[in-house]
């Protein structure tokens, strides 16, 4: 249930909608408090409050919606272009990071909050003849005001989300924050990954849900496991693509597979229409990936975008080497094994940064090189665990480039950053006495 109710908060989260929402429900109950309570003006006017009549206030209110509608509907314009040219240039999928974007939902909720304030505000103010709503005018009209500053930041704000290199950064940071959440501190102990991959004995369950795996509640697997006195395997990590009728799990012992005992695991499986970053440290990579390959597109043609997303997954794979690994294994207070899941090993994440990103720049030799130096510095600060995986990836690159650069020189450059690659991963294993 925990799990779910995670999922669906990210979902909100990462939603345009639920903020301004928000907004918009403290606005309408801001506007009914204020029309009631009026202050006089009198002798002791205060400056900054309306001094219209109680007639001239439905007026002066109706101008101030008109005015806040047409800029409401400007912004809603100008974000829509800004959407339409980051799916075309950066990638559809990179949609959802702006529209998680904070700065947007508060500017789209301030401006449909005064809106809504104001039309309130009006509707208390029409056919009242013996009160003026001054603090009420003067708080929209303050709104008003804010809209027009939110209005220029806003502007500023879009026009450096679309530039790429901010975009990338942004990406690169939600990275960051899931890499902290789902790995764990390293406890300085070998961090050799066990070969956690199904071993398909015991009882096969099938499942009946088609789409991506969007997150897994693995403490009410290890409960279902503890309540029937069995062992369960998962066969997929969160992020994979699963089809109904496909085997997903198996349970030991064969006599534990009972029709409550599957309905209670495959609860525990959330599965939704796209990859989220709940629980799959994939998802935000692959967003960085497809900005590099629309870049290396022949329509767009940008390697410089490219590289930039290169060193920012340079960044973060440096950040996930100094991590521990994701839990494979889980057991029960007595200690007994209830629950096995594969996760993405380290030797996964970095062939999923770099692998599509080799493929489609395998004829641009400025790509290539970048990825070899790329590795070499993760090769410099990479542990005997890590560190195959960097090199298979050094060397698979080197032969691409022998296979599709053309110039000679260029090559040549290619094999000496990788030769200095390799020689830093040699630089750190322990000398023979």
């Amino acid at each position: 249930m925990l799990t779910r109710l995670l999922t669906a908060w990210h979902r909100i989260w990462m939603s345009l909608w639920a903020l301004p929402l928000l907004m918009v429900l403290v606005a309408a109950a801001a506007a009914l408090l204020a029309v009631h309570l009026p202050l006089s003006q009198g002798d002791n006017s205060v400056w900054f409050l309306y001094s219209g009549s109680a007639e001239e206030a439905p007026p002066f209110l109706t101008s101030l919606v008109t005015a806040m509608i047409t800029m409401a509907t400007l912004v809603i314009s100008i974000t829509m272009v800004v959407l339409t040219l980051a799916a075309q240039q950066l990638g559809p999928r990179l949609i959802r990071s702006f529209m998680a974007d904070r700065r947007t939902q508060v500017t789209l909720g301030l401006f449909f909050a005064t809106v809504v304030y104001l039309l309130l505000v009006l509707r208390g103010a029409y056919g009242n003849v013996e009160q003026v709503p001054n603090l009420a005018v003067s708080i929209g009209t303050l709104l008003v005001l804010l809209c027009l500053v939110a209005l220029l930041v806003f502007v500023h704000h879009l026009a450096r989300s679309i530039i790429a290199d901010n975009t990338i950064e942004r990406v690169g940071e939600t990275l960051d924050d899931d890499i902290e959440r789902l790995l764990p501190e390293r406890d300085g102990k070998s961090e050799s990954e066990p070969d956690t991959r199904p071993s398909d004995t015991g009882t096969p369950l099938s499942l009946t849900a088609n789409g991506y795996v969007q997150a897994l509640d693995y403490e009410g697997l290890v409960d279902c496991a503890k309540d029937a006195d069995a062992v369960i395997e998962i066969s997929f990590k969160p992020g994979r693509h699963v089809v109904e009728g496909s085997t997903y799990a198996w349970i030991s012992p064969a006599s534990a597979a009972n029709d409550d005992i599957r309905d209670q695991i495959e609860d525990c499986v959330v599965v939704g229409g796209e990859r989220t970053s709940v629980q799959d440290l994939e998802a935000p990579i692959r967003q960085l990936v497809e900005v590099a390959l629309r870049a290396l597109s022949p329509s767009i043609n940008d390697p410089f975008t490219a590289m930039a997303v290169i060193d920012r997954l340079t960044t973060s794979l440096a950040k996930i080497m100094r991590r521990g690994s994701a839990q494979c294994v889980w057991t029960d207070e007595d200690g007994a094994v209830r629950l096995i899941a594969p996760h993405s090993t380290f030797a996964d994440i970095v062939q999923e940064a770099f692998r599509q990103i080799r493929q489609h720049g395998s004829e641009q030799p400025a790509i290539l090189i970048r990825l070899v130096e790329s590795l070499g510095q993760l090769l410099a600060l990479a542990n005997k665990d890590q560190r195959a995986a960097l090199k298979e990836q050094v060397e698979i690159v080197l032969e691409t480039g022998r296979r599709d650069i053309a110039q000679k020189q260029d090559l040549e450059a290619l094999e000496r950053r990788a030769a200095e690659a390799l020689d830093r991963a040699d630089e750190k294993k322990p000398k023979k006495n």
